[in-house]
């Protein structure tokens, strides 16, 4: 298949998707929903042990020194968090088939907020940081990691909305609309067949993402040059969500640091990154 061609399907996708969801009509924030407050730090989390099912806005805080995100894995019938700790130390931060992606907050750097809205089924979670740390380890192999229970409740089914629209692929994003200025909600789904997020960054002047990337390969990713500054963490292929991010001028990057499953190479590195400019 030509790539115009692939191209052209997915876009008609997504406007197949945006029927549901008129531009025009969007409401900038989701039908009511509990909502949960997380702080993060080296390297541990601050928050609830149990939230209700249902649709869920989860709010981090980073209380740290280096930027940090949080991702939801929901745990299949007869693993524990046990095994998914011993999982990440053997894998060196691989996260293993049976913990389910569900989503969360992504990366922000060291005194702000982040923000995302998933929809939770009833189970045992685990809440990490897969963001890399020194040593080419992530901060839940270092032990960020938090158990929560999400619990049984007669939920609706998710009412998830926003400014912008936004559909993961092998390997790109896809936003319809053209980004302004200013704090949006952006509705995501995943139509991949691969595990994928969406991590904002702003470049500091003359930088690329091939530099974030490039960063992130070092040591010491506190080098990176530029901000992290929200977006959605990993979501299984057909899963959804909201997150918010404030775009102030400057130059952007999303990207997905994933990587397939028997590759090491990111999502990234094989051109899932979407560049724009916010004048």
């Amino acid at each position: 298949m030509s790539i115009g061609l692939r191209l052209l399907l997915q876009i008609v996708s997504i406007c197949l998707t945006m029927a549901t969801f008129p531009v025009e009509s969007m409401p900038a924030s989701p039908s009511p929903s509990s909502v949960a407050t997380f702080s993060a730090w080296e390297h541990g989390f601050d928050g609830p042990e149990s939230l209700p099912g249902g649709q869920t806005t989860v709010r981090l805080r980073n209380k740290g020194k280096q930027s940090h995100q949080l991702q939801f894995l929901k745990l299949d019938e007869g693993k524990s968090p046990a095994d998914l700790a011993a999982a990440l130390k053997t894998s060196n931060g691989s996260v293993p088939p049976w913990a389910k992606h569900m989503g969360g907050p992504n990366g922000v750097d060291a005194g702000k907020a982040s923000e995302a809205t998933l929809y939770l089924e009833p189970g045992t979670y685990v809440i990490i940081c897969g963001m890399p740390g020194k040593n080419h380890q992530t901060h839940g192999v270092l032990g960020m990691q938090k158990v929560l229970r999400v619990l049984e409740s007669h939920a609706p089914p998710p009412e998830f909305a926003g400014t912008f629209h936004m559909a993961m692929f092998e390997y790109e994003f896809v936003v319809v609309q053209p980004l302004r200025k200013g704090r949006h909600t952006f509705y995501v789904i995943n139509r991949g067949s691969q595990i994928h997020q969406a991590s904002f960054v702003r470049l500091n002047p003359g930088a690329s993402a091939e530099d974030v990337l490039a960063a992130l390969q070092q040591d010491n990713p506190s080098r990176l040059p530029g901000n992290f500054v929200g977006g959605m963490t990993g979501l299984e292929p057909g899963r959804d969500g909201m997150f918010t991010a404030e775009l102030t001028p400057g130059r952007y990057a999303i990207l997905c640091f994933f990587s397939n499953p028997h590759v090491s190479e990111s999502h990234a590195a094989k051109g899932m990154v979407m560049n724009f400019t916010i004048e």
